[in-house]
């Protein structure tokens, strides 16, 4: 197993997260924008209409280029079981969630988790994927870090599948702003009237980037899989499309021994 090393078009990224961190209250940071669900998205924050659905790019949190596409078996197809042989590798905690046999598009052995039971998952790779260079293994000791991530997830996609407001006290835990950032989405979408539909599913695939990772702090990237989309009830929920890929890059940093996502943010290198 091996952690990736940081990709030459990361470098400018990286070096101005700082920057970014003080700018995601205002913007830079828009995991809940109407236009997306998932840890993700561009920087334009929409306003909601009220003549038709906001459309999901194919994160939470990214805004995704339509020509990316996971081959073959990424069509909404039933989770896929993956047949064991004995191999094994890094596993979540059992209070991240309940281990499944597989999720929509995963392909590879590894310890996979339901988040939520709409349809919410995580999955570490345990090896390469021949169809997918977007999927990479993990080291034992980042799962910590990525627990926290796919927490900070959670409490995003629980919220804006039920309440659409900052309530939930896993916004505070797993957040450095505690969720501040969504508030105006949340807002738009229940003044719009919208749901959100989870489709055939979502699937985070994160992993450590192995030169950002210190002590106190660790870059994420996540290459996931969804077909979600906001949508008004009143117009039936919304049949789901061909799962596609979505990139995503999460600055983590321990605070009070508690691994928190500060920055989350689309980053193209993130899926290859």
């Amino acid at each position: 197993m091996h952690r990736r090393q940081r990709p030459a078009a990361l470098i400018a990224l990286i070096s101005v997260f700082s920057v970014f961190a003080v700018a995601a209250c205002s913007g830079g940071n828009e995991v809940a924008d109407l236009t997306t669900v998932a840890p993700a998205s561009s920087s334009t924050r929409p306003a909601a209409t009220t003549t038709a659905p906001p459309t999901t790019e194919p994160t939470v949190v990214a805004t995704t280029d339509p020509a990316i596409t996971v081959p073959d078996t990424t069509d909404g197809s039933p989770a896929t079981t993956v047949a064991d042989d004995g191999l094994t590798g890094p596993t979540f905690s059992d209070a991240l969630g309940v281990k499944v046999d597989g999720a929509p598009g995963v392909r590879t052995r590894g310890d996979t988790r339901q988040l939520l039971p709409e349809g919410l998952y995580v999955h570490i790779a345990w090896e390469p994927d021949p169809q997918d260079p977007s999927v990479f293994t993990v080291q034992p000791d980042d799962v910590e870090i990525l627990e926290a991530y796919a927490n900070a997830i959670t409490t995003y996609y629980r919220a804006a599948l039920s309440t659409l407001t900052l309530d939930d006290p896993d916004f505070a835990r797993y957040f450095i702003d505690a969720g501040a950032k969504y508030s105006d989405s949340f807002r738009q979408a229940r003044d719009g009237g919208f749901a959100l539909s989870l489709g055939s599913g979502v699937v985070l695939r994160p992993y450590v980037l192995g030169d950002q990772r210190s002590d106190v702090s660790a870059v994420v990237l996540d290459c996931y899989l969804q077909n979600q989309a906001f949508f008004r009830p009143s117009d039936g929920t919304p049949s789901p499309s061909r799962l596609e890929t979505s990139p995503t890059i999460a600055t983590m940093v321990l605070v009070e021994g508690v691994w928190k996502a500060d920055v989350v943010s689309t980053e193209p290198s993130a899926c290859l």
